[in-house]
């Protein structure tokens, strides 16, 4: 499982003084960059070997400022050319629940311009990050 620990920032609020939806994403993108720098050597932005496809998202309870929250992320399913990031976003001291979701990203070479087979090797990385 990948933790990343997540800053809220002023800019994140919506006008109700919590999260605005639209940046949970956002903060799913930061657990999948810690899976690529655990995994992947990452030279240029063409070295990410994926593209997002698919988020679903369930906001379970209001994240507000001065709350800590981190992102727990681990692969829950292995394809043939994708797989799955299933996610929380969770208050690490009381284990309250912000938000849970699942991300669908298939292996694409950005230099080819085309979806791949998952080759052996990643896909023994996915394996071990799977729960």
């Amino acid at each position: 499982m990948i933790i990343t620990p997540i800053q809220i920032r002023f800019s994140d609020m919506d006008p109700m003084r919590r999260v605005n939806n639209s940046v949970y994403s956002s903060y799913l993108e930061l657990g999948r960059l810690d899976f690529c720098k655990k995994y992947i050597s990452i030279q240029t932005l063409e070295d990410i070997p994926f593209v997002l496809v698919r988020v679903e998202l369930d906001i379970v309870n209001s994240l507000r400022p001065g709350e800590e929250a981190e992102v727990r992320t681990w692969v829950s399913r292995v394809g043939n050319t994708s797989w799955e990031f299933a996610a929380n976003i969770i208050n690490p001291v009381t284990k309250k629940l912000y938000a849970k979701a699942k991300t669908v990203q298939v292996y694409y070479d950005y230099r080819l311009d085309t979806k791949l087979v998952i080759p052996s090797e990643f896909r023994e990385i996915l394996k071990r990050e799977m729960s």
